[in-house]
């Protein structure tokens, strides 16, 4: 059985619920990402998108400088193990219309990111429109 395991980007950056919107989207700039995980002491407790910094934060004029992640992420997240299955997660995410879902440990322990984009279409069955 192939695994999300033999298909994720291990070392992913991720930032605390502390850290603030302009740094994330200083880190974002700086790795051509739109994406951040968000953990606590390496536990998983949000993600936060580009989208996120500018709707939830700057179109509500809080101040990028001082808005803490913490209250622009997104904490209801799907989330996969390392050793499920990989057409298991790929359906789960098409379903949900996801294209890049962390991978936890049992603790929630982020340990990576999976992302359909570094995934063959034919292999990842990928037919909505982007």
């Amino acid at each position: 059985m192939t695994t999300v395991s033999d298909h994720m980007t291990r070392g992913v950056r991720a930032m605390s619920p502390r850290d603030t919107a302009e740094a994330a989207a200083q880190v974002m700039a700086e790795l051509d990402v739109a994406v951040i995980p968000v953990c606590d002491a390496g536990r998983l407790v949000g993600m936060v998108s580009d989208r996120d910094i500018a709707v939830r934060g700057v179109a509500r004029g809080l101040p990028p400088a001082h808005t803490p992640l913490g209250y622009l992420m997104n904490a209801e997240l799907l989330s996969c193990y390392e050793d499920e299955s990989i057409d298991d997660v790929v359906a789960r995410m098409r379903h949900a219309r996801v294209r890049r879902l962390p991978v936890v440990d049992r603790r929630r322990q982020l340990v990576g990111m999976l992302l359909l984009g570094e995934l063959s279409e034919v292999q990842a069955g990928l037919h909505w429109s982007t």
